[in-house]
């Protein structure tokens, strides 16, 4: 005997009588899923009725006589009794017995009664299952749709870029083939002069050397007319022999090479303009560093007014932020409230964001690396030993790159394993990821006289020296960290100058973004948000958010 409502098969008698009406004439019509007979009168109504007018209703000759009644079981507890009522409270057929015992105080239901609103329960969700199938069939449809879309117009822009890219290849080829044929012409040209400077001395050769052959047969056999011959001959043809004449000095051709300029050739190609998933995520143009034109958004001062280390936008309203000597970690918004603490059991030195937490290096030289997850617990991400780990930034790829105390700059995964290093001869260096691979890298220590741009094989790709746009060239700069945006620029701080400094690609001068009326002392440490405002953190706790 099944333990749950048995459902048992039985043969189930067509009523000659409407179901509906008890009416014994015009009986021509079965639904064979209500299991009645319809009278044409009921079966309109039936088939326009909201619950069952999705009912097969055929003609009574084509009835499904084979329908399903279900039974009630055996009560398990009380033996001979039979589980014919229904605790709509409990949500369980039971007897009489347990009704008595256990379920006085419940409403009940009839079991038939239970099972017929059962059924038509089921029946009114299988349509609203219907429904959602279609809806959601359709939206999977519209989405393929959508994505088929999306692929064609993807195709179009590879077939424009390439295209854009064929034509840029033929304008470079072209224009070293017209400087190879202009090389070409040159040494034509010069093989024309050498022709002509040299057959003039090629006939003096020859004649030269038909007289020497001629006096050493006169002075071994002289003989009278022959010799005084030679020897006028010999007074007037050696001096027209020059060979004093200065000779042609040619002009050797050079070629002077150009910068690439990657920027320019990525104009020249074009840009994707990718829509984002989500319509609120703010996004912001490039524009040209014109310190005239950067605007300051606020300025306010954070708790405990100390030497702020490290600052990391989360977003364009949030930052974290570190400070020196303190075990907390803040966050602050715009308004400078301090929105969160995060209590710790070391300093925070560096911070770096990912996609599912915060990344801190510590302040007193430690081989540790931690993480604080996105519900704030405190995980170590990576114990890098015998190495001490400094500056810290995450590239586009979800890599992270790690500066130490010495020349090796680590790369990690996400979970915190070496993936390789690179080796960039600084140490202590600030360290911040562009896109590509590619990272910027001080020259190591509260002093940096040099910024490199350094590509995935360790190699030095670009340099900034400290040359300014304004002819000026500085000795070193001062900062605990250094930023970058979208685009790539790299942001600079200095303590001794009180400005901030970007050096775009591969441009040799850097821009001020910073004048007197901001107002700045001191930056030591920066962030670009994803509206590209720029946080700097100061000595003395200050920040201050710039617009460019």
């Amino acid at each position: 005997m099944a333990s749950k409502l048995s459902i048992r098969k039985a043969q189930v008698h067509v009523q000659d009588t409407c179901a509906w009406c008890d009416s014994v004439q015009d009986v021509n019509w079965y639904c064979n899923d209500c299991q009645e007979a319809l009278c044409d009168k009921c079966k309109e109504t039936h088939q326009r009725a909201k619950r069952t007018r999705n009912d097969e209703v055929v003609p009574i000759k084509q009835a499904d006589k084979t329908g399903q009644a279900v039974l009630p079981e055996v009560c398990k507890i009380h033996p001979g009794k039979t589980r014919d009522l229904f605790c709509t409270e409990c949500n369980v057929a039971i007897c009489s017995m347990c009704f008595t015992m256990n379920h006085k105080q419940h409403a009940f239901k009839h079991f038939e009664d239970e099972i017929n609103t059962q059924i038509h329960y089921m029946r009114e969700q299988l349509e609203t299952l219907k429904s959602k199938l279609g809806q959601i069939n359709e939206k999977l449809s519209n989405r393929r749709k959508e994505s088929k879309t999306f692929k064609e117009n993807v195709d179009i822009i590879c077939k424009d870029v390439k295209e854009r890219g064929t034509k840029l290849k033929a304008e470079i080829d072209s224009i070293v083939d017209n400087v190879l044929a202009e090389l070409s012409s040159l040494v034509a040209e010069e093989d024309k002069l050498l022709k002509q400077d040299c057959e003039h001395d090629d006939k003096s050769v020859k004649q030269i050397k038909q007289l020497i052959g001629e006096v050493k047969q006169q002075s071994e056999n002289p003989s009278g007319g022959t010799l005084f011959e030679l020897t006028r001959r010999l007074r007037t043809t050696i001096p027209l022999y020059d060979v004093t004449g200065t000779s042609i000095h040619l002009y050797l051709p050079s070629f002077e090479t150009e910068q690439i300029d990657i920027e320019q050739l990525t104009k020249m190609v074009g840009f994707v303009k990718a829509g984002s998933r989500n319509d609120s995520t703010p996004t912001y143009e490039k524009k040209d560093i014109n310190n005239q034109h950067v605007r300051k958004l606020t300025s306010f001062q954070t708790p405990p007014n100390k030497f702020l280390i490290s600052i990391c936008p989360i977003d364009d309203i949030y930052a974290w932020i570190s400070i020196i000597g303190c075990l907390d970690l803040l966050r602050i918004n715009k308004d400078g409230n301090v929105t969160e603490t995060v209590k710790l059991d070391f300093a925070p030195l560096r911070l770096a964001l990912t996609n599912s937490g915060l990344l801190m290096t510590r302040h007193d030289h430690s081989p540790l690396i931690h993480k604080l997850s996105e519900d704030r617990r405190v995980t170590t991400f990576a114990d890098i030993r015998p190495l001490k780990a400094g500056g810290i930034s995450v590239s586009d790829t979800d890599e992270v790159f790690v500066s130490t105390t010495t020349t090796t700059i680590l790369v990690l995964n996400m979970s915190g394993d070496k993936v390789r290093q690179l080796s960039c001869g600084l140490d202590w260096c600030r360290v911040v990821c562009l896109t590509g691979g590619n990272v910027a890298v001080t020259t190591g220590g509260g002093y940096c006289k040099e910024l490199n741009i350094v590509n995935k094989l360790g190699q030095i790709i670009h340099t900034w020296s400290g040359e300014l746009d304004n002819g000026q060239k500085l000795s070193q700069t001062r900062q605990n960290s250094i930023a970058c945006d979208r685009y790539d620029r790299v942001f600079v701080p200095d303590l001794d100058t009180h400005q901030v400094y970007v050096i775009s690609r591969n441009e040799r001068k850097a821009k001020c973004i910073l004048d007197e009326k901001h107002r700045v002392r001191h930056p030591m440490a920066v962030g670009v948000d994803r509206c590209g405002h720029v946080w700097i953190g100061c000595v003395d706790g200050t920040v201050h958010i710039m617009q460019l």
